[in-house]
């Protein structure tokens, strides 16, 4: 799916058969002459894959150059790995550090968590706080909203005469007419609901015309309209 001209849905939930998981986590490309930057990678299984193939649907030769990992569960950077051993630069915030490393949320704590295991990595580039870099000549401004994860990461960027917020899993619009905002998965050890209600408060302070998240409905316009319905929602839902 083309989103701007520059910027694309490059696998996901848009592009799952029925109760296929393997393709959960929404991956977002953002074109540049310098190298694709990637917001998520997806699963393991699928993620690289069906990357390479959509970025070949769209007649982009460029090579990836980042991604940047909005949270470290296994839909979202289960691909880490081996793009990194293809010379890719991985991006994520210092307090999900110890996911990427162990592989995932420590299986100590339930079975559960082995099936949702990862391939573990060292971050090329960690994040420790809200910060803007320049990547591939675009200025990219990380967020720090913990709750979802300790160091779930929001990256807003000016971008064909827009800005989009790309928000992972802690902000999904939803709604037939984007009315309503889901909180995203509450089951990670340590998803905190406090934390969760600050990020969202302070996520209203950005402006954005575009919300982009980990799952659910893309938002094109009014996006800081959703956001201060999604600081509205965790205020009564979360607080």
């Amino acid at each position: 799916m083309k989103v701007t001209n520059n910027v694309y849905v490059l696998s996901g939930s848009y592009f799952s058969a029925v109760n296929n998981v393997d393709t959960l986590g929404d991956v977002y490309g953002i074109h540049t002459p310098d190298g694709v930057i990637l917001i998520d990678c997806g699963c393991k299984i699928t993620g690289p894959k069906m990357i390479k193939e959509t970025l070949d649907f769209f007649d982009i030769k460029t090579p990836i150059s980042h991604v940047i990992i909005t949270h470290a569960h296994w839909d979202h950077c289960g691909g880490a790995k081996e793009l990194q051993d293809m010379g890719v630069k991985i991006i994520v915030s210092k307090d999900d550090v110890p996911y990427c490393n162990n592989g995932g949320v420590s299986k100590a704590i339930s079975p559960f968590y082995e099936e949702q295991a990862f391939p573990a990595f060292e971050p090329d580039i960690i994040i420790s706080g809200d910060e803007t870099l320049d990547i591939n000549g675009l200025a990219l401004e990380f967020i720090q909203i913990p709750g979802h994860t300790p160091g779930s990461m929001a990256t807003r960027v000016f971008i064909d005469g827009k800005t989009i917020l790309f928000t992972g899993d802690s902000l999904q619009p939803d709604g037939i007419y984007i009315s309503e905002v889901s909180l995203g998965w509450q089951g990670d050890p340590n998803f905190s609901r406090a934390a969760i209600v600050d990020s969202m408060m302070k996520l209203t302070k950005y402006e954005t015309d575009m919300i982009l998240p980990g799952h659910g409905k893309v938002c094109l316009r009014n996006g800081t309209k959703v956001l201060e319905l999604a600081a509205q929602t965790a205020f009564l839902t979360l607080r």
